[in-house]
């Protein structure tokens, strides 16, 4: 990977917010990946449904001002968090600062009743995830910290996508751990030290990959995997509208442990992982709905392959798309060699990166659409563990989140109480009995695969009716903006008033495929 390079800064910057971020000390290009975010800002300005919002219970005595200083360790470590974006000579560059100052202000819900603790808890988050970022401005990441109790407090973590993606949140809260304990022990020195890599070391490396000979090699597989691509879209219960909405919400089940398991043996036993095996499901489902057998989904990879890049906090993912033919009602396990395939070709690919891969195909933008497919599918063990430091109890909660990216978008996370099987969708094409109920049908499906795999795709029987309880549903006039006016005070003990706006909802997981 290249050395780091040192680059002057522009002569005329994009001016850094008043007592946030330090002066501008580089410009770097940005990744191919980082500039479809920026031109996506472009498109809707702030769109929160590009934040990265995360929830951490914190149970023990708890030192707020020592949080805030163990989140300003994070920032002086990683440069991409004290980044922002501006437009030079007509192509987006990212700005290092020499600082970013990122409060921590608190929120005392503690002498609130439980269930109005509760629900203020909720609207707090729903309405943080929500707020947006401007990129020319930053700083792109931001903190709150609810008091629910003496001993009891949530963190609220939201970080813009384009500096960010789901593995960096498993860096940020181990490095949280570390820093508040080191602060906490040895208060006047730092944490960490420096580290030898920033992401814009990996900017410059990865644009010189992009202009290698492999990407003409890489662009003519996606060229032709991906040509003449039908419709393959789930029928919404509401009318698509002209121009496409994030509204979002999600719907969850845990499945059984003793499914899982037998999933995994089967998994196995064929060569492949469960990753795989619920793909080739999902696929059963989604042709069930569309009456179609040219079946294609998205996916996210994590985009690490390289170990040097492991420790970084950074955008790194890609996405690539899976395409196979169902036609011949194959059993389970000829669909399962199909998707292996399919799976392992698209691996072996996925260094081109997605936007590029829209270009090469040259595909018209439907404003009423996701670019190129509309359902895509995650799996992935918890990039955040629960931590314990310093007398403290970190455990990741389940995020809120500002809005839909797909159609639908089912995923699977493994949790301390097994896999959680999940589908975010958009609530103005969907109703969620209808998500429920393909949720309920995609995890009887599981089971009936577990049970006898060498079916035909065409005798499993699809229950159109789910017996699964629906989560609470939050109407769309709570998800509307409307103000939180509270009392809060930053963490050194300041008190400021003001609101919060409230808006949509979910949650971003990212896939790692080679970690299954």
């Amino acid at each position: 990977m290249s050395a780091r390079s040192k680059l002057r800064p522009p002569s005329s910057p994009a001016a850094p917010s008043a007592g946030e971020l330090g002066e501008p000390l580089y410009r770097f290009p940005t990744t191919v990946a980082q500039q479809s975010f920026w031109y996506l800002d472009r498109f809707e300005p702030g769109n929160p449904c590009w934040n990265i919002a995360v929830r951490f219970r914190i149970s023990g005595a708890l030192h707020p001002a020592l949080l805030e200083r163990s989140i300003h360790e994070i920032v002086r470590r990683h440069e991409i968090l004290r980044t922002t974006f501006a437009l030079i000579d007509g192509v987006p560059a990212q700005i290092v600062h020499s600082d970013a100052k990122i409060p921590l202000p608190l929120d005392d819900l503690s002498q609130l009743d439980s269930a109005a603790r509760d629900a203020e808890e909720e609207r707090r988050s729903i309405a943080e995830a929500a707020l947006r970022f401007d990129l020319k401005t930053g700083p792109l990441l931001r903190a709150r910290l609810l008091k629910l109790a003496e001993r009891e407090h949530m963190l609220l973590v939201t970080i813009h996508h384009i500096v960010s993606d789901g593995w960096s949140i498993g860096i940020f809260s181990d490095e949280l751990g570390a820093d508040y304990e080191a602060l906490l022990s040895v208060r006047d020195n730092k944490p960490a030290s420096p580290l030898s890599l920033q992401y814009a070391d990996y900017t410059i490396w990865k644009n010189e990959q992009s202009q290698s000979p492999l990407a003409a090699q890489h662009r003519a597989y996606w060229q032709d995997k991906l040509a003449h691509l039908p419709l393959c879209e789930i029928p919404p219960d509401h009318p698509r509208p002209a121009t496409r909405t994030h509204n979002g919400y999600i719907l969850s089940t845990v499945l059984p442990v003793s499914l899982t398991d037998k999933l995994t043996a089967l998994s196995q036993s064929r060569g492949c992982t469960l990753y795989t095996t619920c793909l080739a499901a999902l696929k059963i489902l989604i042709a069930h709905h569309t009456q179609q057998h040219d079946i294609y989904v998205g996916t996210l990879l994590a985009g690490r392959d390289r170990v040097e890049v492991e420790p970084l906090i950074g955008l790194f993912i890609n996405t690539i798309v899976l395409r196979t033919d169902l036609s011949g009602d194959p059993t389970f396990f000829e669909l399962l060699s199909r998707v292996q395939q399919t799976v392992e070709q698209g691996l072996e690919h996925q260094d081109l990166h997605f936007q590029q891969v829209v270009e090469s195909l040259r595909i018209k933008r439907d404003p009423s659409r996701p670019m190129l497919y509309s359902i895509n599918f995650i799996y992935q063990r918890d990039f955040v563990k629960p931590l314990q430091f310093a007398g403290l109890t970190l455990t990741p909660v389940p995020s809120k989140s500002p809005g839909a990216i797909y159609d639908l978008n089912f995923f699977m996370v493994e949790r301390s109480d097994g896999w959680r099987l999940s589908c975010e969708y958009n609530y103005d094409l969907y109703e969620a009995a209808t998500v429920n109920r393909m949720l309920g049908q995609l995890r009887h499906l599981f089971q009936e695969i577990a049970e006898n795999p060498n079916r035909k795709i065409s005798e499993f029987v699809i229950p159109e009716n789910s017996d699964d309880p629906l989560p609470p549903f939050v109407p769309r006039a709570c998800l509307a903006a409307s103000s939180l006016d509270s009392t809060k005070t930053t963490s050194d003990g300041r008190q400021n008033s003001g609101g919060l706006i409230v808006k949509k909802i979910l949650s971003r997981v990212y896939t790692h495929l080679g970690k299954m």
